[in-house]
């Protein structure tokens, strides 16, 4: 009888449930009504939420949480989603349609007001999982200048991105890239704040589209807020000690006009402090200037863990909970894996209970979560048509917008006697260096992509009338060899290989998490390290011997994440304990056969993946083979630049010039006799001055994305003509830093063994054929304050091949009550000239373009006398000037 009851009660309770889904689905709220205004559809629901609800909206999860492989898993995702929804979910990537949907309807049916979740994933350069289109990196697509093609990349981002159910993308990297020691420098558009600002803006709108409810349209992103592109030292995330004014006048201009013109409704807070305050903790920057002055309708994102790093790095906070009140009450909206949601999310409602944060903050950051699903119209549509991958993914016209910013991107840096474009009735080509045969895509690259090699490039442009010949001839990065198992031995030296153990905080301390014997070290983890170990805040301590068969004198050597530290026969022999060491840090060692070596290795992760390789020098670089091929060849094409090992987040360096053996390795080819063409794939400006001075030809070709070697192949042999300009300036070394094209006047660089100059200029590049400048005029010679300057200049090809040339055009406020640079972009544009055409340019000066911050700190234009200059770079130009009257 008991047991009937009991039976009876369920049926009765799931009737219920039953009874309560169909009457809420047939009851319109005003926030279900499309017809209804977003900001009264975002008061409405906030209105009828709990504050459980509410903090849940600020929260981002991890994508494996929901799915086993590539299929949603309902199992995982119940013990996630529970009765209050999602947020956000990030590195999700679905591969399906079928998964997405799954997905958002299992979150949409657990939650009591059918909240959708919103889904970001990273697309810096191209939508990161496999198989989507990739573009240049962002510094090459800098070198564009074509805001028309960056409209289409973003474009086409969006389009594969929401295709796939994602509507939220982290990028593009607006900041002013004027530290090429900082490994994120490839991340941004150059060192120009104006550039930035138009290209950013233009690919925004791209990814954003005319209607967010579109199935090709995604939120925009931009990152890093902000002024996080000069750190001292080049370190990543270190200081950055600029006053207000340098900041509004250098560095905030592309954020505001991202936001304010292009419309973008998300940005990424940045690791760094600002003249003394983190960002992530900044009230003046994430809400009296972002929303009070601008008007910022849309989240605020952590950078991955910089709320936690207020406590644990910048020391500005006491404990995690205080650091995530400081960040809220601030204006960061939504954290980005920096604590367990379990912990952030009962962390905010005790500080709301504790009335140390407002239900006002709360409805402004849940209210900014709610706002964007209302404006992407995932109330209505939050599933994505199962079609749309096969129909818009990686499709032929996407490819085709590839290869145009990949061309565009090239630049020609010299061509003496015009060695280029190289004939094709060539009859022996040697393709020598590491970036010969390699794919290079950049940081935040798409997923498993292997772009056209310049090798692969060469050989398609050729086809079977040349004799293309290879060599490597020195790898980029000399990481000598994984030493084998079979000569590792534990501390008993019972097994082959070395005693690991994990422990769960930074300082190697306390009882191992987990103990294990690692065959080798040669480890890249993109979270834990094994059962038992946390993903990030890890520390390893492996222990052992090596004992060779074989005597040598070279090296050991160590790469790594973050800190790294050996002892050999309880000798420290390599420190890098504070940063790591990320390409391969080596200490001298004379190796006799058959001794014992004891070894201790430490490590530890701060975040975001981990590397663990311990190598040995037994084999030697030898140039002879590539050599060799350039003695038999008619032109030798030499390779070289960085990988993503070298340039990327945390991959900074203390010098520009070639990495390891590479310059050794052109000398030696030049020096065989045969003509050399050099050509650079990198992500930051290099101090090549020896081949500027003795390789007659040379071509920076950055990142080319997917269809790089094809497009830099083009350029060689004359089926492109390269139009692509410098975006940032390139130093002789690193000794001139900081240097850019529009220093203050009082910079003047004069060093005793040092050139005042760059090695190239910002806005250079070269052509196949020559243009001439003519007829600058201005409409008035004297305009008001808030006036409006014409002005016009003839550009002609007097060449014999059609061209793309980039117009520049510069300002200079001659006297102001503030120091002001002597020349500073404000107007490009690129364009294709024919052969012996003239185009007539015209452009438009406002009080957006000579505008100053006085010594008020107001926005004004001071009257006085202005000049402009115009060419096809920063130091070629033409001027006239004129004047501004109150």
């Amino acid at each position: 009888m008991l047991q009937l009851k009991i039976k009876k009660t369920a049926i009765i309770c799931v009737m219920a449930v039953g009874f309560f889904n169909h009457a809420y689905a047939q009851k319109k709220y005003p926030y279900q009504d499309p017809k209804t205004p977003v900001e009264d559809r975002v008061k409405d629901l906030l209105s009828r939420m709990t504050l459980e609800e509410k903090v849940r909206q600020m929260d981002m999860y991890k994508g494996e949480f929901f799915k086993e492989k590539e299929d949603f898993s309902k199992s995982k995702s119940d013990a996630k989603i529970g009765n209050l929804g999602i947020g956000a979910i990030h590195d999700i990537y679905p591969r399906s349609a079928k998964m997405i949907n799954d997905l958002q309807s299992e979150v949409i049916k657990k939650n009591k007001w059918g909240i959708p979740a919103l889904i970001m994933c990273e697309m810096l350069h191209g939508y990161l999982d496999d198989g989507s289109t990739a573009f240049p990196m962002n510094i090459g697509l800098g070198a564009t200048w074509d805001t028309n093609l960056m409209h289409k990349v973003g474009g086409v981002i969006g389009t594969e991105a929401r295709a796939h159910g994602v509507h939220f993308g982290l990028g593009p990297n607006l900041d002013v890239g004027r530290e090429p020691r900082w490994g994120r420098v490839a991340e941004t558009f150059g060192e120009d704040v104006y550039l930035i600002g138009e290209m950013g803006t233009a690919m925004i709108k791209g990814m954003q589209g005319d209607d967010l409810r579109s199935d090709r349209s995604i939120i925009a992103e931009p990152k890093h807020f902000a002024v996080h592109g000069i750190p001292e030292g080049g370190a990543n995330s270190s200081p950055v000690l600029v006053g207000e004014r340098s900041v509004r006048q250098d560095f905030l201009p592309s954020f505001e006009k991202a936001f304010k013109k292009g419309g973008a409704l998300g940005t990424m807070c940045a690791y760094s402090e600002l003249d003394g305050i983190p960002c992530a903790a900044n009230h003046w920057l994430l809400t009296d200037v972002l929303r009070k002055e601008w008007g910022f309708k849309g989240i605020v994102v952590s950078d991955l863990g910089a709320i936690k790093y207020l406590q644990v790095t910048h020391y500005v906070a006491s404990s995690p909970k205080e650091s995530i009140r400081e960040a809220v009450s601030a204006g960061v909206d939504m954290q980005f894996y920096d604590f367990t949601n379990e912990f952030w999310q009962t962390s905010i409602i005790e500080l709301v209970n504790e009335k140390k944060l407002t239900m006002e903050q709360i409805d402004r950051a849940a209210g900014g979560v709610l706002r964007l699903k209302f404006l992407l119209g995932l109330f209505e549509n939050p599933y994505t048509d199962k079609n749309l991958i096969k129909e818009r993914f990686h499709t032929k016209e996407n490819q085709d917008v590839a290869l145009e910013a990949a061309h565009k991107s090239i630049v020609l840096l010299k061509n003496e006697n015009n060695i280029l474009p190289l004939k094709k009735d060539i009859k022996t080509i040697a393709v020598i260096g590491p970036n010969a045969n390699a794919s290079r895509l950049g940081g935040y690259a798409v997923k498993n992509k292997v772009g056209t090699t310049v090798l692969e490039g060469v050989q398609q442009v050729l086809g079977k009338n040349a004799n293309v010949l290879y060599e490597e001839g020195v790898p980029l990065i000399v990481k000598g060899q994984i030493i084998p198992s079979k000569y590792l031995f534990t501390p008993d030296e019972s097994q082959n290989g070395l005693k690991g153990e994990y422990f769960n905080n930074r300082k190697v301390e306390g009882t191992p998490a987990l103990t294990r014997i690692d065959n080798q070290l040669e480890f890249d983890w993109p979270w834990s390290p094994g059962d038992g170990v946390t993903d990030d805040d890890f520390s390893i301590r492996w222990t052992g011997y090596i004992k060779s068969d074989k005597s040598f004198d070279g090296w050991l050597g160590l790469s790594s994440d973050d800190g790294i530290r050996m002892w050999i026969d309880d000798q420290l022999v390599i420190d890098n304990w504070t940063k790591g060491a990320t390409s391969m840090v080596t200490t001298p060692k004379n190796i006799e056969a058959g001794k014992k070596y004891k070894v201790r290795i430490e490590m530890w992760e701060g975040g975001w993946g981990a590397r663990a390789h311990l190598r040995w020098n037994l084999e030697k670089v030898n140039f002879q083979p590539a050599i060799d091929i350039a003695k038999k060849a008619d032109v030798a094409i030499v390779v070289l630049g960085e990988s993503n090992e070298l340039v990327e987040e945390n991959r900074d360096v203390a010098s520009l010039d070639l990495h390891g053996m590479q310059q050794e390795l052109i000398e030696a080819i030049q020096k065989t006799g045969t003509p050399v063409v050099c050509v650079l794939l990198n992500g930051r400006p290099l101090s090549t001055n020896w081949i500027s001075e003795n390789i007659p030809a040379v071509v920076e070709g950055w990142f080319p994305g997917e269809s790089g070697g094809k497009a830099v192949a083009d350029v060689l042999f004359g089926d492109y003509n390269p139009g692509g300009r410098l975006p940032i300036t390139v130093p002789k070394s690193v000794g001139q830093l900081p240097i850019y094209y529009n220093q203050k006047p009082s910079a003047i660089h004069r060093y005793v063994a040092e050139s005042e100059h760059p090695l190239y200029t910002f806005g250079y590049g070269l052509s196949y054929t020559k243009f001439e400048y003519s007829n600058l005029k201005i409409n008035s010679a004297e305009i008001k304050t808030d006036g409006e300057l014409k002005v016009t200049v003839d550009v002609k090809n007097t060449g014999n091949v059609d061209g793309d040339e980039v117009v520049q055009l510069y300002v200079h406020d001659i006297y102001s009550s503030v120091t002001t640079p002597e020349k500073t972009l404000k107007g490009f544009k690129r364009l294709n000239i024919k052969k012996g055409e003239t185009a007539t340019v015209e452009f438009k000066l406002t009080a957006d373009e000579l505008s100053l911050w006085n010594r008020e700190m107001k926005r004004v234009v001071e009257p006085g006398d202005f000049e402009v200059m115009v060419g096809g770079n920063s130091v070629d130009v033409l001027k006239v000037n004129f004047k501004v009257l109150n």
